[in-house]
């Protein structure tokens, strides 16, 4: 439907990707959220299945190659930045977001470098979405260096 009623520049726009990103930010977290603490491992594991779920839509407006494609995978890791934000920084939704989106290949490694040096007042929540997901970044900023030792 958004491929044949969306107009190809408004596609690559950040803003378009933030609301797209937003929307499904919104609808995962609504259809999963629990407060019993018991079915956590539940909750979590249904959450990353629905982000998969979405991974055919997101990787056809994500994969544009240069640095579009990097403008577009940034805002897509602000739109959850600023959720969380206005969620109070539910414990452990920013790095299971982060993780599942990685390890589906929705947002590449570079991105999420980027978006933690990335100074940008636009978007709220930053100084609280680093201290979540420091650790996690830090794992994958070693583990890219690795890969580019073993391909040297």
């Amino acid at each position: 439907w958004i491929m044949s009623n969306v107009d190809a520049r408004h596609r690559e726009d950040p803003a378009f990707v933030y609301a797209l990103m937003d929307a499904v930010i919104r609808h995962v977290v609504a259809k999963t959220e629990t407060t019993d603490a018991a079915s956590n491992a539940n909750t979590n594991e249904a959450e990353k299945e629905m982000i998969l779920s979405f991974k055919q839509v997101l990787k056809a407006f994500l994969q544009q190659g240069g640095a579009i494609g990097s403008k577009l995978q940034l805002a897509c890791i602000y739109a959850l930045q600023v959720f969380c934000y206005g969620k109070g920084f539910p414990k452990g939704l920013m790095l299971r977001w982060f993780m599942a989106l990685y390890e589906s290949d929705i947002i590449e490694e570079h991105a999420f470098l980027k978006w933690r040096e990335d100074v940008n007042d636009t978007y709220p929540g930053k100084g609280k979405a680093l201290f979540q997901v420091n650790q996690w970044l830090t794992w994958l900023e070693e583990a890219e260096s690795e890969d580019e030792e073993d391909e040297d």
